[in-house]
């Protein structure tokens, strides 16, 4: 009957562990787990995102995992004329009978992503080539409209 041994054991485990920490670099390169797919804005904060893509975009290259946290929520402050909101501007209004509203328009924005260079790139690419006005109902779908 064979002898189980530790020492076999270990070094067959420590290979394992050094071919895993040899392909960790490649496989974080080749996706970003915690990046946002669906990105929501509307004509302010997609106006605040554009003005800012070179620093986001700085930001995501330098950075040693290639992603970037975009916030918008400087801008989500502001309305649609540059001047900050006040408290009660920022309240829902009542609708009047019989007017449609959809949940998304209801709920308030996100004004805070996580994207990778590649996404940051299509995205601008995605509002630049947008025709009409971006508001929440317009979703950009990063896995489906930014792939290679």
């Amino acid at each position: 009957m064979p002898s189980f041994r530790f020492r076999d054991a270990y070094g067959t485990v420590a290979a394992l562990a050094a071919a895993l920490l040899l392909l960790a670099p490649a496989a974080a390169g080749a996706a970003c787990l915690i990046c946002d797919e669906v990105v929501e804005l509307d004509g302010v904060r997609a106006k605040c995102f554009r003005q800012d893509y070179e620093k986001f975009l700085s930001t995501a290259r330098s950075a040693e995992t290639s992603n970037a946290e975009v916030d918008l929520s400087a801008c989500a402050c502001a309305g649609d004329d540059g001047r900050e909101r006040r408290g009660l501007d920022r309240m829902p209004g009542l609708l009047p009978a019989g007017s449609e509203s959809s949940a998304r328009n209801q709920r308030e924005l996100r004004s805070v992503y996580i994207f990778d260079e590649a996404s940051l790139i299509c995205l601008k690419r995605l509002l630049d080539g947008h025709e009409g006005t971006i508001d929440p109902s317009v979703r950009f779908d990063l896995v489906e409209n930014c792939k290679p």
